[in-house]
């Protein structure tokens, strides 16, 4: 009966080789004129879609290209142009017109000697120091928009790295799962073998076939997870959603020898939220003193006028406005206002100073678990994990395991190796995010 069979195997195998190289050599004959006609186009469409990704080139199309940062630059432009405006004086007025010193309601030049025309010119003139604190409020106010800019550029960038980590782990995945799936096609082929000579059971058969199945669907839901995350990265882009995307380039993994006292102190000094927030403190400060002197002292407004008269000489006339703020509460609960906008800012500045101390210890406390699991898989369940599968593999063929005991076997080093790349992109995801909240670049 073995021999039968072991005949019929050698016989099929030779078919089969001998199909291959017919089919092969076809391809070859075929695939000639076609390479002379196309080979442009398959030489572009590779360099689209099987080129590596680099996570710095993503980075710096993001900075580049995507629609957030730009608003917050062309923000940021805007608001640099209002400091000349806020340090300038207002437009001077000049006027023009006639005076009838006659009783005539309706006279016109040359008709009368009581005409007289008038021509001045005046000029708003705030009192003292009103325009330099004007000035500091514009200034603050582009110092803040000009850290939202760089939290903006610091956001989107956790955002794509956080999303090439991701990608790397659903290729990584479906990668380790494919291999398993080969195995398990293999341990199905030694299942069908022993049981076509009675050393197993058709069971053996059905959940080797049930577990080839199920990674094929796993590698399926996988390749959906990738579109969605291709999606994420072009969009972050500014580049349709449809757009192709090579794997991740493989990357080394970082390290952190920051304590947590060294990473805080880094946060308070360089994290962008916290500095927008100071120039909004330092904003209403100003504001306050801007809203007193509005209060307190008024403006000036000089005026010169020349006057002609038909007939004598020209004359001159001078005079000086002065506005009276403290007659209405206008003013008062200007100062009211500036003082409640400078309590918001202050509160304001320690939710988020709190917000980032938290942020820090949190991704801290992350980050050193991932790592904690990495070591672990990497060192311990891992190679363990391949010496049980040898093992078990070994013993399944000469009869002194059975099947499950394989399979489990291959679902715990399958499971390892996911679980030590999930962990992997936990770390680095979780340390982008801790250079978020810190405002700077840990690692190179």
């Amino acid at each position: 009966m073995v021999r039968i069979l072991l005949k019929q195997f050698l016989f099929l195998s030779f078919i089969l080789i001998s199909s291959d190289t017919i089919l092969m050599a076809g391809e070859k004959s075929d695939s000639k004129p076609q390479k002379q006609t196309n080979s442009k186009n398959v030489v572009l469409e590779m360099n689209k879609t099987d080129a590596p990704v680099d996570l710095k080139w993503l980075i710096q199309e993001a900075v580049e290209r995507n629609p957030e940062i730009i608003a917050a630059q062309k923000r940021l432009n805007a608001a640099k142009t209002k400091i000349p405006q806020a340090k300038s004086l207002d437009d001077p007025s000049i006027r023009a017109g006639s005076y009838d010193m006659s009783n005539n309601p309706i006279n016109i030049n040359g008709q009368t000697e009581m005409l007289q025309q008038r021509y001045g010119i005046s000029q708003k003139i705030p009192f003292p120091g009103k325009l330099r604190l004007r000035g500091e409020v514009a200034i603050e106010e582009a110092n803040m928009i000009e850290k939202e800019l760089q939290s903006k550029i610091q956001d989107i960038t956790a955002l794509v790295k956080s999303a090439f980590y991701e990608l790397y782990y659903i290729n990584q995945a479906i990668d380790i799962t494919e291999e398993n799936r080969g195995l398990l096609r293999k341990f199905a082929k030694i299942a069908e073998t022993k049981y076509s000579v009675g050393k197993a059971t058709q069971r053996d058969v059905l959940a080797a076939q049930v577990e080839v199945s199920i990674l094929a669907n796993n590698i399926v839901v996988l390749n959906k997870e990738m579109e969605s995350i291709h999606a994420r990265l072009n969009i972050l882009l500014d580049k349709p959603t449809q757009t192709p995307l090579g794997k991740p380039r493989p990357f080394e993994k970082h390290t952190l020898n920051l304590t947590i006292k060294e990473l805080e102190n880094l946060a308070i000094k360089n994290r962008p939220e916290l500095k927008k927030f100071n120039h909004a403190v330092k904003k209403n400060e100003a504001n306050v003193k801007l809203s007193k002197k509005d209060y307190y002292y008024s403006d000036f407004e000089p005026m010169v006028e020349y006057m002609q008269e038909d007939k004598r000489s020209d004359t001159w006339a001078s005079s000086v406005t002065v506005n009276v703020p403290w007659l209405w509460p206008k003013n008062r609960s200007k100062v009211k206002e500036a003082k409640e906008d400078l309590y918001a800012a202050e509160s304001e500045y320690r939710f988020i100073n709190n917000k980032t101390l938290f942020e820090v210890k949190d991704f801290l406390v992350r980050i050193q678990s991932s790592e904690s699991t990495l070591n672990l898989y990497k060192t311990g369940v891992i190679p363990q994990a391949e010496q049980s599968l040898k093992a078990a593999r070994i013993g399944y063929e000469t009869d002194r395991v059975d099947f499950l005991a394989l399979i489990d076997s291959q679902r715990i080093l399958l499971n390892s190796r996911l679980l030590y790349y999930r962990a992997l992109t936990d770390f680095e995801q979780n340390l982008a995010n801790l250079e978020r909240a810190v405002g700077i670049q840990l690692t190179q």
